[in-house]
C-alpha cells in the first residue's frame, strides 16, 4: 500500500512530495509513472501565485491512500473520472463513504482546513483535474457574501462528494486536457485556458443557484418564498415514490408560479432543467439498486419507469459512463 500524507498548499509541491515518496523525479513538470509501478502521468503546474492545478492520469499495482493534513482555509476543486478496480473510499473525521461502482464521475468543492483521506484500490485508473486555491487568494479576491456561501457549502464536508456530475459540457473541456501532448510548446497555454474554462463554467454554477440578477445587475437573494417553493419541487422530483415526471401544469401549481417563471427560476438555482433533474435523481436510485445485486437490470428499469431498456441503458451510460449491465456484474 502506498499512502501519501501531505499539507495541501501547491500542486507543484504535492507532486515533488509524492515523487519523492515514490523514489522518482519529476521532470518538466511531469512525474511519469514507471511500468514497474504502475503506467500514465501527473503533471502540476500554476496559472498564478495563488491558483495551481494538477493534472492525475493514472494507475498503479497497489492500493494507494491520499492523506490532505489540516492546513489553512485553502479551496480544493477537483473533477474526477475514476475507473475503480474494486473499490474507492474516503473519509473524514465523522464520516466514511465507500463506493464499488466501477466509474467513479463528479465534481467535488472543498476546504483544506479539515483532514480528509481518498483510498483507491489497486489498478483503479485515475483521472483527475484538481484547481487549488490559496488562503491567500480567499482572502484578497473573494466578496464576503460569496466567501461565506463556499464557506458554508464547503462545511457540508462529505456530504458534497456526489452532489455534483460531470456533465457533457465539462466532458468536452477534461477529454482537451487528457488529450493534451505535454511536450508541445503551446500545451501550457492551452492547458491554462482549459482550467479556468472549467473553474468559471462551475463557479458560475454555484454562485447563480445562491443568487438572482436583479434588473441592475446587482446581486440579491431570491425571495424566499421562491426558495421555498423550489425546495417543495425539489422534494416532489427526487421522491423514490414517484413512478413518472409529473406535468408541468402540477408543478407549477405546486409552486404557485407560472410554467415560465418555474422553469426558468429551476434551472438558476440547480443548474438543470425540471426533467434532467428528475432523470438523475431516478438514475442514482438505479445505481443504488444495481449495486445492491438485488435485482436484475429489467427490474430496476422498469422501477424507475423506463419501459423501452435500451433506452434505459443508454441514459444510464450516459449519466454515470457504464451500462447498467457493467455495473450490476461489478
Amino acid at each position: 500500500m502506498i499512502r501519501y500524507a501531505y499539507h495541501f498548499t501547491d500542486y507543484r509541491t504535492w507532486l515533488t512530495g509524492f515523487a519523492k515518496l515514490l523514489s522518482l523525479r519529476v521532470n518538466k513538470k511531469v512525474l511519469q509513472i514507471p511500468p514497474y509501478l504502475g503506467e500514465g502521468y501527473i503533471y502540476a503546474s500554476a496559472i498564478s501565485e495563488d491558483i495551481s492545478f494538477g493534472i492525475l492520469n493514472f494507475s498503479l499495482k497497489d492500493d494507494l491512500v491520499f492523506i490532505r493534513k489540516k492546513s489553512d482555509y485553502g479551496i480544493s476543486l477537483l473533477f474526477s473520472q475514476v475507473e475503480v478496480s474494486s473499490f474507492f473510499k474516503v473519509s473524514d473525521q465523522h464520516n466514511v463513504i465507500t463506493d464499488k461502482a466501477p466509474m467513479r464521475s463528479n465534481i467535488f468543492l472543498s476546504s483544506t482546513n479539515y483532514e480528509l483521506e481518498a483510498v483507491y484500490s489497486k489498478n483503479s485508473t485515475l483521472k483527475i483535474v484538481g484547481i487549488l486555491f490559496s488562503p491567500q487568494f480567499i482572502r484578497k479576491v473573494l466578496k464576503k457574501d460569496i466567501l461565506l456561501d463556499i464557506m458554508l457549502y464547503t462545511g457540508e464536508r462529505l456530504r458534497n462528494v456526489n452532489k455534483v456530475p460531470i456533465t457533457f459540457e465539462y466532458r468536452k473541456l477534461l477529454d482537451d486536457i487528457f488529450s493534451m501532448d505535454m511536450q508541445q510548446p503551446i500545451s501550457h497555454l492551452v492547458l491554462q485556458n482549459r482550467i479556468l474554462l472549467l473553474t468559471e463554467k462551475f463557479l458560475t454554477t454555484f454562485l447563480e443557484k445562491r443568487f438572482a440578477v436583479n434588473s441592475q445587475g446587482r446581486k440579491t437573494r431570491e425571495q424566499e418564498k421562491d426558495i421555498k417553493a423550489l425546495k417543495e419541487i425539489e422534494k416532489i422530483l427526487s421522491s423514490p415514490n414517484l413512478e413518472k415526471f409529473p406535468s408541468i401544469e402540477m408543478l407549477s401549481k405546486t409552486a404557485m408560479m407560472s410554467s415560465t417563471k418555474l422553469k426558468t427560476k429551476f434551472k438558476k438555482i440547480y443548474g438543470v432543467k425540471l426533467y434532467e433533474f428528475y432523470n438523475r435523481n431516478r438514475l442514482e436510485k438505479a445505481k443504488e439498486m444495481l449495486q445492491s445485486g438485488e435485482y436484475s437490470v429489467k427490474e430496476v428499469g422498469h422501477d424507475i419507469g423506463f419501459s423501452n431498456l435500451s433506452n434505459f441503458a443508454k441514459a444510464f451510460k450516459k449519466e454515470f459512463g457504464v451500462l447498467p449491465n457493467k455495473m450490476l456484474r461489478s
